[in-house]
């Protein structure tokens, strides 16, 4: 009797345990250990438990594992590390040495991206010379063990670090799903969702990938990326992934990036020290605004209170992480391409990142109705990013150019010329406040927005004692308006602009601080006898109304620098009488005739669209009065009347 007691107390007790071991867990450091170790040898890896490891069998057959890390097995370095990973196994697989993954889950993953690539680069060559010894081919960069089969995956609360030199970023991972889901046919798809800091990725491949891809077979991919950082409407892509040695390639990428269609080829070699990118693209449209703006940061307001005062220059730090992590080579043409205001269509571009240096060229492309070329490279090899800009063009629409580039809209017609400026800085504002170089610029066929010289002569008087007037309807027509200028610590020198018109020649010297985004130039407008073209002599009249052009250059003051004419104008006057001479009150007079005909005056009240006229009154001056009718009155003081 009292050994039945002890056999049903022993089986109870035995039942208890199993049961508790069931619901609880039974250590299984050494159960890992065995399965886990040759698969792991075998890719160079090894797997590292600083926490618990616990068997589950009821309700569901489950490995538990904590503080869990994975190293590389030559250099030891750490590639991930994981709070806690759970596994939901099938145990009838483990005796027959496969291990078959129902769910995977990892909680508060942490990976480290730079000794995966340095893995990728030293399998690349390692795989190549054992494949060209024996005089095969080469083997893929994704090989795939067919011990160990995953059905699910799901990650959260993830981090991906990314170094590049002494500079590392984050990149949280809020939840990645990956399933196997079936698909008509009887097949199954791989699903992947994903959610990394505001950007959301959804990707459908086949379900039997890896393999395909180890086997070098063609798989069809179809993505969708909403990235509001990159683009300004969710991206969509399909294309077939191929696996070719150390080289991952898309090729029949076809695609809706910022509602313009994409297609082309993109290839990864995984085959030096660096992945290189090459890819050759063609797109309808792309705005590269949001790429840009995540180089140099967003555009700062304009001051408040002041549409005048155009916005400030950032001095946000450069955002040159990336340059180190790929080398590349890309080759993008598109019918139209958008930065920030500026359109280029069609557009011919080739972008190539070498040693840490960024280098984009612009073949001849469609640039406002003409043609341009240039060059923008960036350069972060020294202790302080260096920039440089070169470019030339030719039959540009200077109006919508200028206003669309650097919000001017007082110079109209065609524009050619060329600039080439270097500088360094860490900032956009340190950077425009450093450059130093040269350029030219030359109008032809044009007019000068806002301003009526002409109309201005015919009030010569008034003009020299009150200021001249603007209009919103106003114009200086010309032949030609050009200069050549230097640039120094950011600021544009000039000291032989020329403007050659009807009626009107000008000479202009001075400095565009374009840190400041300012004008400060002193102009000499001189009247003609008779109008002129080109290369034409002229009979220039020695009036001598110095012009100061001053203030932001979107709003500029234009207004009459003439201190010595407004303290003695009867002697200006008899200057311009002893300089015309016998009958220069005839010349005058014809003078002002052929400008009354050239250029009538505004009509009060009417104002141009989109035109806002300069100021043309000095600095803390009065406003000038309006201008009468002084043609006589001019004749009576030629006349010394």
């Amino acid at each position: 009797m009292i050994s039945k007691k002890i056999a049903v107390i022993a089986v109870g007790a035995v039942l208890l345990a199993g049961g508790a071991a069931a619901v609880y867990g039974v250590p299984a450091r050494g159960l890992v250990d065995t399965f886990s170790r040759d698969v792991l040898a075998r890719h160079d890896l090894v797997l590292d438990i600083g926490g618990d490891a616990r068997l589950t069998i009821w309700p569901e057959t489950g490995l538990t594992l904590g503080d869990v890390r994975l190293r590389d097995a030559k250099t030891t370095d750490e590639i991930a590390r994981i709070d806690t990973v759970r596994a939901a196994i099938g145990l009838g697989n483990l005796w027959s040495g496969k291990v078959d993954i129902a769910d995977l889950t990892l909680t508060r993953p942490v990976v480290h991206t730079d000794p995966m690539f340095a893995r990728a680069a030293r399998g690349a060559a390692v795989r190549k010379s054992r494949s060209l010894g024996a005089g095969g081919t080469n083997e893929s960069i994704l090989p795939v063990d067919h011990a160990v089969a995953i059905s699910r995956v799901a990650v959260n609360d993830g981090l991906i670090v990314v170094r590049d030199g002494n500079q590392t970023a984050e990149m949280k991972v809020e939840s990645l799903r990956l399933a196997s889901l079936p698909a008509a046919g009887g097949r199954s798809n791989l699903h992947l969702d994903a959610k990394i800091g505001v950007a959301t990725l959804r990707v459908t491949a086949p379900g039997d990938t890896p393999t395909r891809l180890a086997d070098g077979k063609a798989v069809p991919i179809e993505a969708r990326i909403d990235a509001p950082n990159l683009f300004r409407t969710p991206a969509t892509i399909s294309t077939t992934l191929t696996s070719a040695g150390p080289v991952l390639k898309a090729d029949n990428l076809n695609g809706l990036v910022d509602q313009g269609r994409l297609r082309g080829a993109v290839s990864v070699s995984f085959a030096g020290a660096r992945p290189f990118v090459d890819a050759t693209l063609e797109s309808e449209r792309l705005d590269l605004t949001s790429l840009v703006e995540a180089v140099t940061g967003p555009t700062p307001p304009a001051r408040p209170g002041s549409t005048a005062v155009p916005a400030p220059w950032s001095d946000a730090p450069l955002d040159l992480f990336g340059l180190g992590l790929v080398d590349a080579n890309i080759a993008l043409a598109a019918r139209e391409v958008a930065i920030e205001g500026i359109r280029i269509a069609p557009a011919v571009i080739e972008a190539s990142l070498l040693a840490d240096t960024l280098k984009v060229e612009l073949s001849p492309s469609g640039v406002y109705g003409g043609q341009a070329t240039g060059e923008i490279a960036i350069d972060r090899t020294g202790a302080t990013p260096a920039v440089s800009v070169k470019t030339s063009f030719s039959g540009l629409d200077a109006l919508p150019f200028l206003r669309d580039a650097v919000a001017f809209q007082y110079i109209e017609g065609k524009a050619r010329g060329s600039l080439e400026v270097r500088g360094t800085g860490k900032s956009p504002r340190e950077i425009v406040g450093s450059l130093a170089g040269r350029g030219d610029l030359l109008f032809e066929n044009g007019a000068v927005r806002g301003i009526d010289m002409p109309a201005m002569l015919r009030s010569v008087l008034d003009a020299i004692l009150a200021g001249w007037q603007a209009g919103s309807g106003e114009q200086t027509r010309f032949s030609t308006f050009k200069g050549t200028f230097t640039v120094a610590s950011g600021v544009a020198r000039t000291t032989d602009v020329a403007f050659q018109g009807p009626y009107m020649v000008m000479s202009a010297a001075g400095n565009i601080d374009l840190r400041a985004k300012t004008l400060d130039l002193r102009a000499d407008p001189r009247l003609v006898a008779a109008p002129t073209t080109p290369g034409q002599a002229s009979n220039v009249l020695g009036i001598g109304v110095p012009v100061a052009i001053q203030g932001p250059w979107s709003a500029p003051r234009i207004y009459a620098d003439t201190p010595n004419v407004l303290a003695n104008p009867d002697g200006a006057l008899k200057a311009l009488r002893d300089a015309l001479g016998p009958g220069g009150g005839a010349q005058i007079g014809k003078l002002i005739d052929g400008l009354k005909g050239l250029a009538p005056g505004p009509t009060p009240g009417v104002t141009a669209p989109g035109v806002t006229p300069p100021s043309l009154a000095p600095p803390g001056g009065e406003p000038p009065r309006e201008p009468s009718t002084l043609a006589d009155d001019i004749m009576k003081a030629l006349k010394g009347a």
